[in-house]
């Protein structure tokens, strides 16, 4: 027996999945431990748990209904409300009605949360960077495409506008049409 981290789940040592066996649990795995070393590199910062996605969010695409920002973190509602009550007193964002449909919330970063995305950015990278160290970019920029193949299967198996030649309209975030 190696000494090689085991999956707990299928009890191979993680040196010998090969091929497809244990693919989407060692996804998940990857995913959990990626996110659970950002959760800890940004605590430090007062950010905890997703409110550094709620940040990370509103940093790339500005201002967004509260229901646009539950979708795209895939919470509900009421999840998303707890989290951004907590972030609204912490002062990292901030709810405003919208203008043009009083039904809609607006969530909006605060100046206090502008620097912490710039932090957030450089502390990303770094992590990347240590991540990807002695792993040949070809190797990386394959295994990206595989993944990103692999959602785009994904979302072709949820009922995703698809036009009639199997194309389809986009991602929800890419849908412009897309609203709270």
């Amino acid at each position: 027996m190696s000494d090689a981290p085991r999956c707990r789940r299928c009890r191979v040592d993680r040196a010998e999945r090969h091929g497809t066996h244990g693919f989407g649990h060692t996804v998940k795995e990857l995913a959990r431990a990626w996110r659970a070393e950002f959760d800890r590199r940004f605590r430090p910062m007062g950010l905890s748990d997703t409110s550094w996605v709620v940040i990370w969010l509103l940093s790339e695409h500005g201002t967004l209904p509260q229901g646009r920002v539950a979708e795209l973190l895939g919470v509900e509602g009421p999840t998303l409300v707890r989290l951004l009550d907590r972030m609204e007193k912490e002062g990292w964002v901030r709810r405003q009605p919208s203008e043009t449909d009083r039904r809609v919330k607006l969530v909006a970063l605060t100046d206090q949360a502008r620097p912490v995305y710039e932090a957030m950015l450089d502390i990303g990278f770094a992590l990347r960077d240590e991540l990807m160290d002695g792993i040949p970019e070809e190797h990386v920029v394959i295994a990206h495409a595989v993944m990103l193949r692999l959602l785009d299967k994904l979302d072709g198996l949820d009922g995703l506008d698809t036009l009639s030649g199997g194309e389809t309209t986009g991602c929800a975030p890419c849908r412009p049409e897309t609203t709270d």
